[in-house]
């Protein structure tokens, strides 16, 4: 009941914000279909048999309407490979409300309703930018999910602070709410001078045990030339599982040779806590470190190809390392 009756006042406040701005403006709507595909071709260099193949890995196919200055709605569907890791899994496909959302947007003022994309990955994964070979640190994890069901508001203070609060279902948009549990987050991010970005965040939820996500980003973008970028991460109570402490940090740099290709590179840590009695981390096997590097070419806006290499390097010394050369793909209208 606590949670419903912050619910309203949060919608109370959200509304409140936005109807002191409107207006009457006279506005012709219209729309615009969401398409993009990430495809790649990999091979295994360390496999004895050199598996290889091509993939699909991933189709957003939606539609956004601009309904008037302030108001908007987007649709968008997310066709990939469920999330279980059976190698059956790969080539079955399902189809979900990636994004089903209306939103408002008046002068330094946000609000998102319905399956919104949440703010604190769309931040990071827009600095990194290349979703195509790799998602972001939280997201590829599953620190939590990158959309969700729930309400969002973002306001910028300023042109150097903004602010964000989100409640959701903490689920992800993969699943129904089928309790009464709900996750709560707040951000705030920092713009202080030109081409620097900072971003701090937390969210909390709570069943027979609670659970709270720590996220901080810098990042900083020289020109068109130069970008790097890194964030450390912290969750308490991993999949609700108390004393399941599960972390690590990701680092990037990107490096634009000219306005068609680029090198960029990423190293993320994955670490976990060790149980009392145990020897060894409780996310042992899954714990690790990834490399990735590469060369990107773009032959015009809407497509992105790259060569690169990836590799998992697990914490178990009985698993073998993993390494991979890709040939990725982006498309999009």
């Amino acid at each position: 009941m606590r949670y419903f009756h912050f619910f309203i006042a949060f919608m109370l406040i959200s509304f409140n914000l936005f109807s002191e701005n409107s207006d009457t403006t006279e506005f012709v709507p219209k729309g615009e279909p969401i398409v993009s595909i990430f495809s790649n071709f990999n091979t295994s260099i360390t496999d004895e048999n050199n598996s290889s193949g091509f993939e699909i890995k991933r189709a957003y196919l939606g539609y956004k309407y601009q309904m008037s200055e302030e108001f908007s709605t987007c649709i968008k569907l997310d066709i990939g490979s469920p999330n279980d890791e059976s190698q059956y899994s790969l080539l079955r496909r399902y189809a979900y409300f990636k994004t089903a959302e209306l939103s408002y947007k008046k002068g330094n003022l946000t609000w998102n309703f319905g399956i919104i994309n949440l703010h604190q990955f769309k931040f990071q994964e827009k600095f990194w930018a290349h979703r195509y070979i790799e998602r972001s640190f939280q997201d590829k994890y599953k620190l939590g999910s990158s959309a969700d069901i729930g309400s969002s508001v973002l306001y910028k203070l300023n042109k150097y602070v903004s602010v964000d609060f989100t409640i959701m279902n903490g689920e992800g948009y993969k699943s129904l709410q089928i309790d009464n549990t709900y996750k709560t987050g707040a951000g705030i991010s920092l713009f202080p001078f030109k081409g620097f970005s900072a971003r701090f965040y937390y969210d909390y939820s709570e069943k027979s045990v609670a659970q709270s996500t720590i996220a901080s980003f810098i990042g900083y973008r020289f020109e068109n030339l130069f970008s790097l970028g890194g964030g450390y991460n912290y969750q308490k109570n991993n999949e609700l599982d108390i004393d399941h402490n599960l972390y690590g940090f990701s680092i990037f740099g990107i490096y634009n040779v000219n306005e068609k290709w680029q090198i960029f590179g990423r190293y993320d840590k994955l670490e976990s806590n060790i149980l009392s009695g145990e020897e060894n981390p409780w996310n042992y096997t899954k714990n690790g470190e990834a490399i990735i590097g590469g060369v990107q070419f773009s032959p015009i806006k809407k497509i992105k190809i790259s060569a690169n290499y990836q590799s998992w390097l697990p914490e178990a010394n009985d698993i073998n390392n993993s390494q991979m050369v890709y040939i990725n793909f982006e498309y999009k209208i």
